[in-house]
């Protein structure tokens, strides 16, 4: 069976960075007012992109220091999609997507993922992924292979659950590492390694709808506008503590004038 060397070599959030890439790389670049000041280097579309990339590396970095015992792959390709992640190992075969939540309320109640008090529909789309990982790969083996879809939801403030979903595993990234190793064992060692070898073989899944860029270059655009982004937000935070150092002198200057008004000469 072929490998897909292509596969094997993708870093997780690949996708996303990539898309982050497309949406600046016709963006203009800052002027020196906008830089001094920290206005972001990201467009509308860039920044939704670059959320999604960096919930992606968080979740992919937790996969990729499970162990031996499994075998991940990131950036699947399954049409005119990709699956964030994808892991197997004795607990079983995990389609795993992400949704960073950072710094936003979450609320579970059924299918529906309510983000910041927005409706999302990524466990819908997580169950969609899953059910797409397990057609591929029985097709592939010939056999029924159950995937169970997970959804992955990064750093929220707070997760409150109304209902949840029948068939789709929603965890929260603390949650994600030791759940998986947890797991009771449902496959053997020669499973594993079957499935590991169909998952990275070039016949198994639907060819991307988009041509893949070599992943050191995605990672080297990438890291240059996450460096301009750090930059700029550093800057305004500096910007925020002047300001609030200056607002603390002004009335503490003011003070002093009207005590010296009301105690007098």
């Amino acid at each position: 069976m072929p490998q897909n060397n292509d596969l094997r070599g993708r870093i997780a959030g690949q996708s996303a960075m990539a898309a982050v890439i497309a949406a600046q790389a016709h963006h203009a670049r800052r002027g020196l007012l906008a830089r001094t000041i920290g206005l972001s280097p990201l467009t509308a579309e860039g920044r939704a992109h670059y959320r999604g990339a960096v919930g992606e590396l968080l979740v992919g970095s937790i996969l990729d220091h499970l162990g031996h015992s499994w075998d991940i792959l990131h950036g699947v390709p399954l049409g005119e999609t990709s699956l964030d992640h994808f892991a197997v190992g004795r607990a079983g075969v995990f389609a795993i997507s992400v949704v960073n939540c950072q710094g936003d309320d979450v609320a579970i109640n059924g299918d529906e993922l309510v983000i910041a008090k927005t409706v999302s529909q990524a466990i819908v789309e997580a169950r969609a992924a899953g059910q797409r990982v397990a057609a591929a790969l029985s097709a592939a083996m010939g056999s029924p292979v159950n995937v169970v879809p997970v959804l992955v939801v990064v750093e929220p403030v707070k997760v409150s659950t109304l209902a949840l979903p029948a068939d789709v595993r929603v965890l929260t990234s603390m949650q994600l590492e030791q759940w998986l190793l947890s797991a009771q064992a449902t496959l053997t060692g020669e499973e594993v390694a079957t499935l590991s070898t169909v998952a990275e073989s070039s016949t198994t899944w639907p060819a991307p709808q988009q041509a893949t860029i070599a992943s050191r270059t995605i990672t080297r655009e990438f890291v240059r506008i996450h460096h301009d982004v750090r930059r700029a937000s550093a800057r305004r935070f500096v910007w925020v503590v002047v300001a609030l150092v200056g607002t603390f002198l002004w009335v503490w200057s003011l003070a002093s004038v009207f005590a010296s008004l009301v105690v007098g000469p």
